[in-house]
């Protein structure tokens, strides 16, 4: 190639096609639907576009603190000796902060509180949810006046007046945690963080004293550029807040970010590791200050394993992304500006709304979240949306579901499949799928028969491919099932029911996969069918239904 080539490619130039080519090309590869098609509304409201071409206001001083995050990680021990050596390891294993969660108890005694006033001056420390009897608190008596600025971080803790000499330890902290975990979205975590801030700034002696003694600490849940973006606009919020208390100076506040057991799941707890990941990355990419990654197994009981894979899901993200040498690491994704604009726009407006309506204690007592919530489980029941090894692709064999009595997180999506769970261990029930023709025309419906049995831990045994009601009839009067489902194609399914309804052992239970005309419901139903299994079903109800019927209990 000669230079006159390579000077040709140079001044060449390609234009920019307009949203309206865009849009032509679009729909002829959507096969007759629009582009409205690709449009997604999420659950704060904000709908999600297939192109963004325009770039809003860009965000400023996303991790303005610091560029490097601090890896806050939770170790093993419920006595204080056990935990003082697990944390040492830790820290020498890339941890780098003193992370307690009172919620989880730690027997201490005068040693054990020694040795952790000797790390605290080493290390920053993050002790959220320390109730005012906990003897942890005591460790701050024994640090003398003079290396108490040594130590550093955050205290959550109610009724305790940190003793004199820690002044760079914040002690005003916004969790955002539980409002989370009972169904809050990021527009609503995001207003009640104002909320809470608002109250707290009120009794101050001053904004300044206040700001540079508040923390705030969000939960990263998996929805990952709707997470990443709200980071961000706490950013811009935080801003606007203060702007409002006369302060324009920019005062950035450490946010402290905490992988979300909302999406976590006791059935497959692998692919908690997934979500703890993903949830990991997209707070990193919003710029959070600290971070903590729950292990795997945070709701049936962390191991050493499962605690050394939660510390490395952050060493790796560091040492594998240098996300930490990039100010704005989602700065340029118009997509995620765009998002991270709108969830400022929606959240201050959330707010005006909530201080004029009685402030976040009338919020919190008007049942919004509680709808927030049920909405959340409806939609996993019903196959809207999906939790991997639980809602779907579940393994009914998982029955052994340990608790963690510390981290039960009734609210969580995943939980009525756990206990569904619980109760098909209690009686094992003898499940058939009657299938009818080829394999080629049953297999669709057995296949989601036998998936939609697994979400509640049961399992189902495939009959002969019968060609007729008359030989299946035979054959179940022999086998003597408890709960049989008809699965064949649909002009099969209307041949055989009536028959199989009519002359069916009368302990059986019969259910049809797949739906018909509101004629043939109506008739089946009458003759004495129990129900259909179909997509988009609340299945929570129906294999409740299922387990209560088949043990001979009542119907949910």
């Amino acid at each position: 190639m000669s230079n006159s080539d390579i000077h040709n490619m140079m001044q060449q130039r390609f234009e920019l096609p307009d949203w309206n080519e865009w849009e032509k090309v679009a729909e002829r590869s959507l096969k007759g639907k629009t582009v409205d098609s690709l449009k997604t509304k999420t659950v704060e409201g904000i709908t999600l576009n297939p192109l963004y071409a325009t770039r809003p206001q860009p965000i400023k001083n996303i991790r303005p603190s610091q560029q490097k995050w601090i890896s806050a990680q939770p170790t093993a021990g419920s006595i204080g000796s056990e935990w003082i050596a697990s944390m040492s390891e830790s820290l020498e294993k890339g941890n780098e902060a003193i992370f307690i969660d009172g919620r989880t108890p730690i027997e201490w005694n005068d040693d054990s509180l020694h040795a952790l006033a000797a790390l605290m001056k080493k290390y920053p420390i993050a002790f959220f949810h320390i109730g005012s009897q906990d003897r942890l608190l005591e460790v701050f008596d024994l640090i003398p006046s003079d290396e108490r600025e040594k130590v550093t971080g955050l205290l959550l803790t109610t009724e305790f007046d940190l003793p004199l000499g820690y002044e760079q330890i914040r002690t005003l902290g916004i969790d955002l945690e539980p409002l989370h975990m009972n169904g809050a979205d990021s527009v609503t975590e995001l207003a009640i963080a104002l909320s809470e801030a608002s109250e707290l700034a009120t009794k101050a002696a001053s904004f300044d004293q206040f700001s540079k003694n508040v923390f705030f600490r969000f939960p990263a849940d998996t929805h990952f550029f709707m997470e990443i973006s709200k980071f961000r606009a706490f950013r811009t919020l935080w801003q606007l807040f203060s702007n409002a208390y006369g302060e324009y100076e920019l005062n950035p506040v450490p946010i402290i970010g905490v992988t979300s057991l909302r999406s976590f799941s006791k059935i497959d707890p692998y692919v908690n590791l997934l979500r703890a990941g993903n949830s990991a990355f997209s707070a990193v990419l919003g710029g959070a200050d600290w971070l903590t990654v729950y292990p795997y197994n945070e709701l049936t009981g962390n191991t050493a394993q499962s605690l050394r894979y939660a510390r490395n899901v952050q060493l790796i993200i560091r040492e594998e992304t240098h996300a930490d040498k990039v100010i704005d690491p989602g700065g340029g994704s118009y997509f995620i500006e765009q998002l991270t604009d709108e969830l400022v726009q929606k959240a201050w407006e959330r707010f005006l709304e909530i201080e004029q309506s009685g402030g976040r204690e009338a919020y919190l007592q008007s049942g919004q979240l509680q709808k927030l919530a049920d909405e959340r489980k409806a939609d996993a029941a019903t196959g809207v949306t999906s939790l991997i090894g639980t809602s779907v692709y579940a393994d009914p064999e998982n029955h052994v579901l340990a608790d963690n009595a510390f981290r039960v997180e009734a609210s969580r999506p995943a939980y009525p499949f756990e206990e569904l769970r619980k109760k098909a261990a209690e009686q094992p029930i003898d499940i058939r799928l009657l299938v009818f023709g080829s394999l080629k025309s049953y297999k669709p419906r057995a296949d989601f028969a036998t998936g939609f049995l697994a979400t509640g831990g049961l399992t189902a045994q495939h009959s002969p491919a019968f060609p007729d009601s008359v030989s299946a009839i035979e054959w179940l009067k022999l086998e003597k099932p408890d709960y049989a489902i008809v699965c064949a194609a649909p002009d099969m399914t209307e041949q055989v029911t009536a028959e199989l309804i009519a002359n069916k052992p009368q302990s059986l239970l019969l259910d049809v996969a797949g739906r018909v005309s509101e004629e043939l419901t109506d008739r089946w139903l009458a003759s004495g069918l129990d129900g259909f299994v179909y997509n988009g079903q609340d299945r929570i109800g129906k294999l409740t239904q299922i387990l209560n019927r088949c043990k001979g209990g009542a119907e949910a």
